[in-house]
Order: structure tokens, then C-alpha cells, then sequence
């Protein structure tokens, strides 16, 4: 009795696993483009400061991929991590704002990739003058 007691524990986790990893990929599919405005492509001129992966402080120079009310895609020399704090000046207005790091790709030309949110989104970030 108990091979049989055995044989149905190991098929009952067997199917829940199964059952976990179908809703892990509909969750993956469902996911999408979680952005609250629409992403346009344009290249803004940014000035980036903040701290690299050694803590220590730069600033650099560079043009967004493409942006939202919420934030931007753009390229870094430097090192950054996911959940880092940089702050953002948009050279064209003198704006500045807060932002966090959301995503960071592999390097392309020597640069970094990465994806950036603002706190509070604000679109006038984007305006010139």
C-alpha cells in the first residue's frame, strides 16, 4: 500500500509543479508593456549624475533612446544596477529630476543600455523651454 501512497504523493507533485510553471509562463505573457503613456522615440540631451557600482560619484553626458511621462531608455559609460538612485537634467530646459534604475542590458559599443522610471512622473520634464 504504501508504493502506491508513494506513487500518488510523487504524481500530485509532479502536476503542481506542472500547474506552477504554466501559470509562471501566462504571468510572463500577461506582463506586456507595464508604461502608463506611450513611449516616443527621441533623443534628448541628459546630463546623468549619480554613484557607479564602486560608490563612487560621476556625471556624464548622454541622449535618451526613447522616453515616456515616466521615465527613459538611454546609454551609460558607466556601471549602474537595477534599484539605483540617479538624478537626471535635461540640458534643453534645465530640468531635473530624481529617477531609479529599472533595467540594465548588456553592454553595446562600450555602453550600457538601461531603463530608468521617475518617481513622479511628470511629462514637462521632456518640454523644451
Amino acid at each position: 500500500m504504501s508504493r502506491i501512497w508513494d506513487a500518488l504523493r510523487a504524481a500530485e507533485q509532479h502536476r503542481a509543479r506542472a500547474i506552477q510553471r504554466t501559470q509562471e509562463q501566462q504571468l510572463e505573457t500577461h506582463r506586456g508593456d507595464r508604461r502608463n503613456s506611450k513611449r516616443v522615440e527621441l533623443n534628448v540631451p541628459l546630463f546623468v549624475y549619480g554613484s557607479n557600482t564602486d560608490q563612487q560619484p560621476f556625471h556624464e553626458e548622454a541622449f535618451t533612446l526613447d522616453l515616456n511621462d515616466g521615465g527613459c531608455r538611454l546609454s551609460l559609460a558607466e556601471d549602474v544596477f537595477p534599484g539605483q538612485r540617479l538624478c537626471l537634467t535635461n540640458t534643453e530646459n534645465q530640468a531635473e529630476r530624481e529617477c531609479r534604475v529599472i533595467h540594465v542590458s548588456k553592454r553595446f559599443h562600450g555602453r550600457l543600455r538601461i531603463g530608468v522610471t521617475f518617481f513622479q512622473p511628470d511629462a514637462q520634464f521632456w518640454q523644451s523651454y
